[in-house]
């Protein structure tokens, strides 16, 4: 009997581990299963290019529908996993349908974390999660001019860009510290906070949200604030952060708020693997839960060579991610929750450089780049040699 994949989630993970067994030929079965009704896409361009393309209500999809067909994908649209009962080795669905598996790869993303405030229920307010909600947004904002976004996350400075760019009024309530302050640090806060009040973005400091006031038609017409401050809009985007999205019934799997897995992408269950905004791994010592685009995606790929061959594929990737905001791009390898100093390499005035972020031996843990001021082969270079960095030696050890 040919061995039976099913993937359950079609996020970045876990469509590319199915392209991932598809491209290595893989002769057995693979079941995908999503509750969404869209064919699968790619979440990236949602809250930036895809969102100025005024007029496209087609979502950006990673592969065309005659892929699945053409490659005998079981793709499963519409339908929710209930339940995995590990010991029979069978995912049972809302449909009341019991699909046998020989490997399971959880691969559901995240789910959104939602505010609720007086008012909340006012139309006119997004989250953005799913395909759906990014029609929703367009589709609003065509007929807005003066955009709120409640949250500082990259999400968050992503919208707030795109709808500049897109000519809207926009404000940003900023709850405390600066954008991005705990993730990349002061000076570069610093330098997000600038870059978007010089494209007439507003930013409010210490403000958070107390209603949210409707008009007649029950539309969202302004927000007041808790400071007491009254700010006129006619639509809102929460982005206020995501947690990973266990939602189905599983017996012996072990969690930490995130499904923990080892090096190999496997879970503690037998033949369970999980990647992705779902997941939680080992790097450098400790465990880590990253929910960004590239991690998801070559998590994705290492689950697949390791079903193809047994722990044949150790996950070593450093952390990585990238922001476009208006016509910047930024990069961050590595991972740095915190850090004891840090050191730079280039010109924040000039828009060119980077910032290695050090531990108190000088060890670099992470580094951001901006607008291609280094190549990422040369920073992960130097991630890889592991050896302390001064400031003296900052542009050498990029070039060794």
């Amino acid at each position: 009997m040919k061995e039976r994949v099913v993937i359950i989630g079609s996020s970045i993970t876990g469509i590319y581990a199915m392209n991932e067994l598809v491209k290595q030929k893989f002769d057995g079965e693979i079941t995908v299963i999503d509750k969404q009704g869209v064919l699968p896409y790619n979440p990236y361009p949602l809250s930036k290019e895809w969102m100025m393309e005024i007029e496209n209500m087609e979502p950006p999809l990673i592969k065309k529908e005659n892929f699945y067909k053409g490659n005998n994908i079981d793709l499963r649209l519409n339908t929710k996993v209930e339940s995995i009962d590990w010991g029979n080795r069978v995912v049972r669905t809302n449909l009341g349908e019991e699909i046998p598996y020989d490997y399971l790869i959880i691969a559901t993303g995240s789910k959104l974390r939602k505010v609720k405030l007086p008012g909340d229920e006012a139309q006119g307010i997004f989250y953005l999660r799913d395909f759906e909600d990014a029609k929703a947004i367009k589709k609003w904002s065509k007929n807005a001019e003066n955009v709120t976004i409640i949250g500082t996350g990259f999400i968050g400075l992503e919208f707030a860009s795109t709808f500049s760019k897109m000519g809207k009024e926009v404000s940003v309530l900023v709850r405390s510290g600066k954008p991005l302050q705990k993730i990349l640090g002061e000076e570069v806060s610093e330098y997000f906070t600038k870059m978007h009040q010089d494209q007439s973005v507003n930013l409010l400091f210490n403000e958070e949200t107390k209603e949210f006031i409707k008009d007649e038609k029950g539309h969202i017409k302004s927000i007041l604030t808790k400071s007491g401050k009254v700010l006129k809009t006619d639509m809102v985007i929460i982005a206020v952060g995501v947690e990973p999205n266990i939602s189905f019934e599983i017996d012996s799997l072990k969690t930490d708020s995130a499904i923990v897995v080892n090096e190999y992408g496997e879970t503690s269950i037998p033949n369970i693997y999980a990647g992705g905004d779902i997941a939680m791994w080992p790097y450098k010592g400790q465990l880590i839960h990253i929910e960004h685009w590239e991690t998801a995606w070559s998590q994705g790929i290492s689950i697949a060579k390791n079903i193809l061959e047994k722990r044949s594929n150790k996950y070593k990737t450093h952390p990585y991610f990238w922001t476009d905001q208006y016509d910047q791009t930024f990069e961050y390898l590595g991972y740095a929750k915190t850090w004891d100093r840090t050191i730079v390499s280039g010109s924040l005035d000039q828009r060119g450089f980077a910032i290695a972020y050090l531990d108190k031996d000088n060890y670099p843990l992470a580094i951001l780049f901006a607008n291609k001021f280094k190549d990422r082969e040369d920073v992960e270079d130097l991630l890889n040699r592991n050896q302390p960095i001064e400031d003296g030696t900052w542009e050498e050890s990029l070039h060794e």
